[in-house]
């Protein structure tokens, strides 16, 4: 199994890959310099995190901020 993951940036969609154990941490594209954050994350990674309606709770208010913020910087 991998230990990463990987995700598109927003801004050039340059595949990056980050550690799995790594969440919500700010980070930029080497690519184009875009800074966004990686998916917020409980647990350490290996499965031990709770499921369901926590993990929904807690990674919601990443996704209302950023929809949140993709609207605003494409004016």
């Amino acid at each position: 199994m991998a230990e990463y993951t990987t995700k598109k940036c927003p801004e050039c969609g340059q595949q990056l890959r980050f550690p799995k154990n790594i969440g919500g941490m700010l980070m930029a594209c080497p690519s184009c310099g875009q800074k966004f954050s990686s998916d917020f994350k409980l647990g350490n990674g290996k499965g031990t995190a709770p499921q369901g309606i926590v993990i929904t709770v807690f990674e919601m208010p990443y996704k209302v901020v950023s929809s949140i913020a993709r609207f605003f910087l494409s004016r």
